[in-house]
């Protein structure tokens, strides 16, 4: 595993970087909004989970309509991050911690090294982070989440990267910003 900057600010040592998992050619970042932005990706997604996609949760919704949905809410989520973290970078009180929330719903307190997700509200699309400062997140994943839980395969395998993300962290020292950049410089 490899840590990658994704935007990061030349002034200081906030920004959003990405995993990239030996053996991959893309990072976390861009595997997750190259598979989002794929139409015959997601056509196959929906066709693979269509008892979640009918289930209830969002309602009962047709492949084509998930998919647009899909592309549509993709565009905005990175939008979003985009301008949360500019505006952070700017010293601004909205900064990705206004966008990345705890994993745990139930978890009140902002910790270092806390498990993260970013989603827009009423939305399924997920981008899983590690957080490291208020305006310093480092993903791991993203995923569609059609259901209430985390049981499905696909996101087992996100939770399983965000465990493997927080270890890699502890193991290399990387505890605040700024030991990304010292790790990176190695």
């Amino acid at each position: 595993m490899k840590i990658v900057p994704i935007f990061v600010a030349r002034s200081s040592d906030d920004g959003l970087w990405s995993i990239q998992l030996d053996g991959e050619t893309k990072n976390e970042f861009k595997i997750f909004f190259s598979l989002v932005n794929d139409i015959n990706w997601l056509y196959n997604f929906f066709d693979r989970n269509k008892a979640d996609l009918h289930g209830g949760f969002f309602g009962s919704i047709t492949s084509e309509i998930a998919v647009l949905r899909t592309l549509n809410e993709a565009e905005k989520m990175e939008d979003l991050l985009y301008d949360f973290l500019e505006e952070g970078f700017n010293g601004s009180v909205n900064n990705l911690q206004h966008l990345f929330k705890p994993l745990n719903n139930f978890e009140y307190t902002i910790a270092n090294h806390q498990k993260s997700k970013a989603r827009i509200r009423n939305g399924w699309l997920r981008v899983y982070a590690i957080r490291l400062a208020k305006n310093c997140y480092l993903v791991t994943g993203g995923a569609i989440k059609l259901s209430a839980d985390m049981k499905r395969d696909h996101l087992q395998l996100e939770l399983k990267k965000l465990e493997l993300s927080k270890q890699f962290l502890r193991f290399h020292g990387i505890d605040y910003p700024e030991d990304l950049n010292n790790y990176n410089d190695e």
